[in-house]
């Protein structure tokens, strides 16, 4: 291991029981870019607590390297660029005020905003912009089962998967725990009919046709059967269902709230301003 690496770790895995040598007492140093040094104490913070001694010997090498890149590429920007080009004051100072301002909106929204959409706003959002909520794929509601060729009792599973009957619902599920593959009830969800097509051997070239004169499907591989129940189904072309972009909804009325609540604050601190006087605009 390098000599220097050593003398890193020694310092740091002793830093608890005393401060880090000093500058003053000589440190021996690990780099140096120009007239610029690293030193052991620079890298106090670099290996987290409790690191082996090998990924210690690779943070600090990474942590190396990097700074003597850094300091070259910061020696060469020097060197290019004109006074002008380095004098960052103004975008600094830019840059603070419109932190602070953030800041303060940010600390302001969380404090009043009404983060709770009804059903009541969700439902009228959704009927005024029926046409943004077009279904692109067939969705559908259902039950799909995966198990074994060897899964005993396939003609009372076959029988069960039919129906959306909460009775066969609770067979299937008590099944399918000692039994099966893959099983999801989702008859109170809807999902992409593409999902659950995904995982079937078998190719359908037209969903919405195959599924308008298909509501139970039972299919086969050489190591498993498939039953698929479809109990609600709707094609592309459709509504979408409202449960299916209700958290987007959600998100573009809040969305809308926090803009409101922005314009409303701006202008009452402008308000606020006028009425006592806080600001003249010279013609």
């Amino acid at each position: 291991m390098n000599k220097a690496l050593v003398y890193i770790l020694l310092v740091l895995t002793t830093a608890s029981g005393c401060s880090l040598i000093s500058r003053s007492n000589k440190e021996q140093a690990l780099a140096r870019v120009f007239d610029i040094y690293l030193y052991p104490s620079d890298l106090q913070d670099v290996i987290p607590e409790g690191s082996s001694e090998q990924d210690s010997v690779v943070l600090i090498k990474r942590h190396i390297d990097t700074w003597v890149r850094d300091q070259l590429m910061l020696s060469r920007a020097e060197q290019a660029l004109t006074e002008e080009q380095k004098d960052f004051e103004n975008q600094l100072a830019e840059y603070h005020r419109s932190l602070l301002i953030y800041s303060f909106r940010q600390k302001l929204l969380q404090q009043k905003l009404d983060t709770l959409v009804s059903a009541e706003e969700l439902q009228a959002y959704y009927d005024e912009n029926s046409s943004n909520f077009i279904l692109s794929q067939d969705v559908i509601k259902g039950t799909y089962i995966k198990v074994p060729q060897s899964a005993p009792r396939i003609n009372e599973l076959r029988r069960w998967s039919y129906t959306s009957q909460p009775d066969d619902l609770d067979k299937i599920e008590k099944y399918c725990i000692s039994y099966a593959e893959n099983y999801s009830d989702f008859n109170e969800t809807w999902i992409h009919f593409s999902t659950i097509k995904a995982q079937l051997p078998m190719t359908i070239s037209n969903p919405s046709r195959y599924l308008q004169y298909n509501k139970n499907l039972e299919t086969t591989d050489q190591t498993y059967r498939y039953f698929l129940h479809i109990s609600d189904h709707l094609p592309e072309g459709e509504m979408t269902p409202l449960a299916m972009v209700s958290d987007h909804i959600t998100n573009i009325i809040l969305n809308k709230r926090k803009i409101e609540f922005f314009r409303d604050l701006e202008q009452m601190v402008y308000s606020d301003g006028v009425s006592k006087n806080q600001f003249e605009i010279y013609q």
